[in-house]
């Protein structure tokens, strides 16, 4: 292969290249074999047609054209693995071919690629998104032992049957919002702790005084920040009815207590407590993070400023989406028109296609702007941070490291770009977290 030209104008890289004339001519040998076993000439077997007679009904054509594919696939493996093709720079999977010239003693191609955008990201400090450190208060850490001994607890009929702090209450209790039930507000023979916490604010207190067979509405409202959005900040009415009332006697929680859990590193109380609060801080982290990320990610997507977008990744992209989304509609068993229709909420097929372009393109900006983000910020991935990862996974799921490292082994290179990404976003939180 030789390269006769090479020329970036409109955002895209034109490079001219010639074949090896050795290596096109035995491409033109073997594309005219394979046109010749393949003849169907009445009178002969096909595969065995002689020579003079097959010479004579293969033109010269034919055989270019059939050797031209596997010539010009040849001719793009070298080109990208060659010097003259910047990865960073040029996009070496999106391309349209121009044949030049494609004569018996020569072929000429002309590669067309398209470059990567100029990409300007912004500063970390001017991200207006905030991360709060995660803390742990000894109350979770006592609440979490307590979930923890709870099958050794006794639990007996209470003499007095009414309802006190330290009971449990076993009721019946269904939810109401704006008169109506709402999903999930509904339980038969549901075990309370009183005192506990573990229910909506305000929600404990008011059993408090109540008798076996009493029947109750309370209201409480739900705190802001609920998970479940159609509740958050909303008043709702329960009506209940108290099935039956028992009194809890707890196990007494000491250092031989703590050692019943078979706990790694935990011989003490303290010690137990000590590795709940770690275990408790660390599932906050992961939550922190995961609310976080998009949020940070939104303002990637606004702030970063992009020269174009480039045509061959936003088609992929678009793609993925639309690929993705048909995936979904088959395993849900649904026709994929009506599924954007029912599910996706889209009243026709070019409202989805119009969001897919708007979601596509700024998928591909987030992309790009991690990317170049990954660059300026010097984000790489060691051995040490692969055998971490390797670690965690085999402790979660209880797989030798050795055949979590045999799984990857042929996915190692997406491995990598994902625990690349992880890092910068743990690097960004790192920069806009108050400072301890």
């Amino acid at each position: 292969m030789k390269i006769i030209s090479k020329e970036s104008k409109n955002n895209k890289t034109e490079i001219v290249v010639r074949a090896d004339s050795k290596k096109w001519t035995d491409q033109q040998t073997k594309s005219y074999k394979t046109l010749a076993s393949n003849l169907n000439i009445q009178g002969f077997r096909k595969g065995h047609v002689p020579a003079e007679v097959a010479k004579s009904k293969i033109s010269e054509q034919e055989v270019l054209n059939h050797a031209l594919k596997p010539m010009v696939d040849e001719l793009y493996h070298e080109l990208t693995a060659s010097k003259e093709i910047d990865k960073k720079k040029i996009i070496v999977d999106a391309l349209n071919i121009d044949i030049k010239e494609i004569k018996k003693n020569s072929l000429e191609v002309c590669f067309i690629f398209e470059n990567y955008p100029e990409i300007e990201v912004p500063k970390i400090t001017l991200l207006k998104t905030k991360y709060t450190n995660p803390i742990v208060d000894d109350k979770e850490v006592e609440s979490e032992i307590n979930r923890m001994t709870k099958n050794d607890w006794m639990l007996t009929e209470k003499d007095s049957q009414i309802i006190a702090n330290g009971d449990m209450a076993n009721i019946d209790f269904e939810g109401f919002l704006d008169d109506k039930p709402f999903p999930g507000g509904a339980a038969k023979a549901f075990d309370l702790e009183i005192g506990s916490g573990s229910f909506i604010p305000g929600f404990e207190d008011q059993l408090l005084g109540l008798k076996k067979g009493d029947k109750k509405d309370i209201f409480v409202t739900f705190p802001t920040d609920y998970h479940e959005k159609s509740l958050a900040g909303k008043k709702t009415k329960f009506t209940i009815t108290v099935n039956n009332i028992k009194q809890i006697t707890k196990p007494e929680i000491n250092n031989e207590y703590a050692k019943k859990f078979n706990l790694p590193n935990v011989h003490t109380l303290e010690d137990l407590r000590k590795h709940i609060r770690e275990q408790i801080l660390e599932m906050k982290k992961i939550q922190a993070r995961d609310a976080v990320v998009p949020l940070i990610s939104q303002e990637l997507i606004q702030m970063t400023k992009v020269s174009y977008i480039p045509e061959s990744l936003l088609k992929d992209e678009k793609n993925r989406i639309i690929s993705d989304t048909k995936n979904r509609a088959q395993q849900a068993n649904v026709d994929y028109l009506k599924y954007i229709n029912t599910q996706l909420g889209y009243k026709s097929e070019a409202d989805f296609l119009k969001n897919v372009d708007e979601t596509a393109t700024k998928n591909l900006i987030l992309v790009l702007a991690i990317e170049k983000l990954i660059e300026d910020m010097k984000i790489q991935v060691t051995d040490n941070d692969l055998n971490e990862y390797f670690k965690k996974i085999s402790q979660y799921y209880g797989t030798p490291v050795n055949q979590l490292k045999q799984t990857f082994e042929t996915r190692l290179e997406g491995l990598k770009v994902f625990l690349t990404q992880q890092k910068l976003f743990d690097e960004i939180i790192k920069q806009i977290a108050p400072k301890i």
